[in-house]
């Protein structure tokens, strides 16, 4: 598949003129903004020629590199049930690049936010379980994401999940050094925090714990302003401390889910569970 579609998909608007703003299409018909960021507009629209939903970043200086890079994993990947889906990429008449995904309506963070009353064990289940098989999914095809983050994790009204954002991921490769200074701080690994550049898929699994204990304590769990802070969080938080606020304010989470969170919080990357060993973890028997 191309990067970009053939133009003869965008015939100039003649009505959308005087929305200088907005992309000039006519198979989309924008129905309001989502975000704006310096980078671009994210647009809700209406496909009218797949009768669906669908979101269009449209940027507005030419592709950013980490749009590019998004792009690039998403066309190389099978679709998943769990990863958001790349419809296409295509040009409005004026030349801006206009990349259509998959709508969906909100994100966890979100969801966090407005939660009055915990989860209940069954939902913690499903929305980890669906998360895990993303992540897994991802690692068996050599993609690290590493922005994983309840933001970045959008959900429908049917309570599907989907990992979006692959701006900062990236393929591993043999020899296995890359940037530290990947990801958002509070959802960072510690090795990623001293510095290492040698790291696996088990800096996506530390997030994907850091995710799990906000759904079960509706809050961040290590909120640090600076990296060194961010350590202190961990040393001080993990262990007694952890077990401690899980007992008060997690009732739902049994034994085994409080095991699958401190097998996915381990602080030395290879003791911490990979993907597919969560996916087969007892928790996700207890029904």
């Amino acid at each position: 598949m191309p990067l970009v579609e053939s133009l003869q998909t965008m015939a100039p608007s003649s009505s959308s003129s005087h929305h200088h703003h907005q992309p000039q299409l006519n198979r989309y018909q924008v129905l309001n903004v989502v975000s704006r960021g310096s980078y671009g507009v994210v647009y809700r629209a209406w496909d009218t020629e797949a009768g669906e939903v669908v979101a269009i970043k449209h940027e507005l200086s030419g592709l950013s590199r980490s749009t590019l890079r998004e792009i690039k994993i998403l066309q190389s990947l099978p679709r998943h049930r769990s990863i958001v889906e790349l419809k296409r990429v295509t040009v409005d008449e004026r030349g801006k690049v206009l990349v259509v995904m998959e709508f969906m309506p909100s994100d966890l963070s979100r969801l966090i936010a407005v939660r009055k009353k915990p989860f209940t064990a069954l939902q913690l289940k499903v929305s980890m379980w669906r998360i895990l098989k993303g992540v897994c999914f991802l690692h068996e095809n050599g993609v690290l994401h590493r922005d994983l983050k309840p933001s970045n994790i959008l959900i429908n009204e049917k309570d599907r999940i989907k990992i979006c954002d692959f701006g900062l991921s990236r393929w591993e490769n043999g020899s296995g050094t890359y940037s530290p200074g990947v990801g958002t701080q509070w959802y960072r690994a510690p090795e990623l925090l001293m510095g290492e550049t040698n790291y696996t898929g088990a800096i996506d699994m530390w997030a994907v714990g850091c995710v799990m204990a906000e759904l079960v304590l509706l809050k961040v769990l290590f909120p640090g302003d600076s990296e060194i802070e961010q350590l202190g969080y961990i040393h001080l938080t993990l262990g007694p401390a952890l077990q401690m606020m899980l007992s008060l304010s997690a009732p739902m989470l049994t034994a085994a889910g409080v095991d699958l969170l401190f097998s996915l919080l381990a602080l030395d990357p290879n003791d911490r569970i990979t993907a597919n060993h969560a996916l087969k973890h007892p928790w996700f028997l207890e029904f």
